[in-house]
């Protein structure tokens, strides 16, 4: 239950409001000058203050400066008349959530209040994602302790509580569906629908139709009136992935209808509000789409408002770990059988990849390794060939070389080793040896002479 203060010195107010607000599930307080207001916010420090302009020891306005200094995360709500309007202007710009004018108009300041705790509930989920993401390094089903994913999550806590149009870009696979899942699910929207379409899987003569909605009878086999995404999403996020695949005719209906708040289904006259939010993704560069003929500048431009990059899983390798242990979770959870562990030499590998599909890609390696392993540990052994491979290949640092080898038998495996770490790049190889470019070829010519010669004694 939400404490409620009220602070007016009209007792019959007051006492009225207090009432009203007990029978919606609140806990109300009285109090009818400045200082006793001030007294019962030290006291109980309320979620919610509803405080009259006009007190008989002061103004409202002091008291509201007062809590909004030393009790920032309490709301308040300015009661006022119909004569200090302005004056109740001016207290939103100090701090209030907003103000309701006498005599008070019940149904508005349920909504008001509603609203308020609807804010407050979505700042200590915040604070909760917040803890998580510091604890396990993830913000939903995003994950990441990389400077590059950290700079990721501060950008959408900032965007998400705001109704800016985002565009997302981002190799596929990157997690740009996610991203925009996340947005949605910090947002004041998050209990309203999240609706996700594929520009790019869907014909482009029925692309209008699904976003859009028909009327019956509006085309061939149109045999009843169906809502498009605007409608279904009313009040919650439409997500258009691979907008660059949208066929250029359908987007300046987009634009128009974004410019004007409103659009028609296809074969109707009437007009629809849209109450969602838009957020646009794309794997292109939005420039060369635009240079490509692929999408309108203008299109761009209006749904442009904050842009988000996804960085690429190749840019972010001390994530793998991370996601590694996540997807395993998962598939614990679904699974009946259950893989806890994760080798060492297994993670060494994945990083040791390039990750053309990104996340995506990584996802379906897990799931693959989850299916082969035979303990209760992820190993190499549960990789394909090109992931385990890979690591023998690419990602070894280390030699153990016996004792009592000759030196000249050390030279020839670390020189070796050295190459395959490089992949074969004599002019690196020689760098980090610290050797001439001309010495290290005389030495490996040398090597693969011997050979030939035991070779032969065979």
């Amino acid at each position: 239950m939400k404490r409620v203060l009220i602070v007016d010195d009209d007792r019959a107010t007051s006492a009225g409001m207090a009432d009203v607000v007990e029978e919606w599930g609140y806990e109300p307080e009285v109090a009818d000058t400045v200082k006793a207001g001030w007294n019962s916010i030290n006291k109980l420090i309320p979620d919610v203050a509803i405080v009259d302009l006009k007190l008989p020891d002061g103004s409202g306005l002091d008291l509201l400066h007062r809590i909004k200094e030393n009790y920032p995360d309490v709301s308040v709500i300015i009661l006022t008349g119909h004569a200090t309007v302005d004056s109740a202007v001016k207290a939103l710009k100090v701090g209030a959530e907003d103000y309701v004018t006498k005599p008070v108009d019940l149904p508005r300041l349920q909504v008001i209040l509603k609203s308020v705790e609807d804010k407050q509930m979505m700042k200590q989920e915040i604070i909760e994602l917040r803890r998580q993401l510091q604890k396990m390094g993830a913000l939903g089903h995003l994950v990441g302790k990389s400077p590059r994913m950290q700079r990721l999550f501060e950008e959408l806590e900032m965007v998400a509580n705001t109704d800016a149009n985002v565009f997302i870009v981002g190799e596929s696979g990157s997690g740009k569906e996610v991203v925009a899942n996340t947005i949605h699910y910090l947002s004041r929207r998050r209990n309203k629908p999240f609706i996700a379409f594929n520009c790019g899987a869907i014909s482009p003569t029925l692309i209008e139709s699904e976003i859009f909605g028909h009327e019956k009878g509006a085309f061939t086999n149109a045999i009843k009136r169906r809502e498009g995404y605007f409608e279904l999403a009313k009040g919650g996020t439409v997500f258009l992935d691979e907008i660059t695949e949208m066929p250029i005719e359908l987007q300046v209906k987009l634009l128009r209808v974004l410019e004007e708040g409103k659009f028609r289904r296809v074969g109707g006259n009437d007009e629809i509000n849209i109450d969602a939010r838009i957020i646009a993704a794309s794997n292109r560069d939005p420039q060369k789409a635009i240079g490509d003929g692929k999408m309108r500048e203008d299109l761009y431009y209006r749904l442009n408002v904050f842009p988000i990059e996804v960085p690429p899983l190749r840019q972010r390798l001390e994530d793998i770990p991370l996601f590694s242990h996540f997807f395993l979770q998962k598939l614990n959870e679904t699974e009946e059988k259950h893989v806890e562990k994760i080798d060492p030499d297994f993670i060494e590998a994945l990083q040791a990849y390039e990750w053309p599909g990104n996340v995506r890609e990584l996802r379906n390696v897990i799931n693959r390794a989850f299916i082969m392993a035979r303990t209760d540990t992820l190993t190499v052994e549960c990789l394909p060939d090109k992931l385990a491979g890979n690591r023998r290949k690419r990602s070894k640092d280390a030699v153990t070389i016996p004792l009592g080898q000759p030196m000249e038998e050390v030279e020839r495996i670390v020189i070796e080793e050295t190459l395959n770490m490089t992949d074969g790049d004599r002019r690196k190889t020689a760098e980090i040896l610290g050797i001439s470019y001309k010495t290290l070829y005389n030495k490996t010519k040398k090597y693969k002479s011997a050979g030939a010669d035991d070779e032969d004694e065979e």
